[in-house]
C-alpha cells in the first residue's frame, strides 16, 4: 500500500470522525437541551447555527469520515486478497462502519432536517414579532420532541462507532 495516501486517509478519517462524533456529542449533551429549556428563544440559537452552517459541517466531515472509512478498509481488503476481512478487528471495524452508517442516516434524516426546520420556525416567529401562534407553538414542540428522542440514538450509534475504531486493532 502506498504509505503517503493511508497516512492522508487516515488524517480524514479520524479528524473528520473526531469533528463529527464531538459535534454531535456536544449538540445531544448540552445544545439541544438548552434549546429546548429555552422554549421559543430557543428557536434564535438553531437559527444563528444554521446561518454558520454547522450542518454543511457536520454534513461534510459525516461523508468524508465515512467515505475516507470506506476506501481505508476495502484497500486492506484488495492488499490481503480478502483474507484481512475475516480477522476480528476486520469484523469490529464493519460493526463501526455500520454504526456509523446508521448514526449518520439517523443525524441527517431526522436530527438535521428537524433541526432545519425548527430555525425556519423560529425565524418566522421572530418576522412576527417574538412570539409564536399556538400552531407554531405546537410545531415547535413536536419538532423539539422529535429532534429530542432521535439526537441520543444518533450519539449512541455514534459512540459504538468510536469505541469499535479505538479498539479494533488490539482485538
Amino acid at each position: 500500500m502506498d504509505q503517503t495516501v493511508t497516512v492522508v486517509l487516515r488524517l480524514v478519517h479520524i479528524v473528520g470522525g473526531v469533528f463529527w462524533a464531538g459535534a454531535v456529542f456536544l449538540m445531544v449533551g448540552f445544545v439541544i437541551p438548552a434549546v429546548r429549556a429555552s422554549g421559543p428563544v430557543g428557536g434564535r440559537i438553531m437559527q444563528e447555527m444554521q446561518r454558520r452552517k454547522l450542518s454543511v459541517f457536520m454534513n461534510a466531515s459525516a461523508g468524508l469520515t465515512m467515505l475516507s472509512g470506506f476506501i481505508l478498509y476495502g484497500r486492506l481488503i484488495t492488499a490481503t486478497g480478502g483474507a484481512w476481512a475475516r480477522t476480528t478487528p476486520a469484523m469490529v471495524y464493519g460493526i463501526g462502519a455500520l454504526a456509523a452508517i446508521l448514526g449518520a442516516i439517523v443525524g441527517g434524516g431526522v436530527v438535521g432536517r428537524g433541526g432545519e426546520r425548527l430555525a425556519k420556525l423560529g425565524e418566522k416567529i421572530q418576522a412576527a414579532g417574538g412570539v409564536p401562534s399556538p400552531e407554531q407553538a405546537a410545531e415547535m414542540n413536536r419538532l423539539q420532541t422529535r429532534v429530542g428522542k432521535a439526537a441520543p440514538v444518533m450519539a449512541g450509534l455514534l459512540f459504538i462507532a468510536v469505541a469499535a475504531m479505538a479498539t479494533a486493532r488490539y482485538l
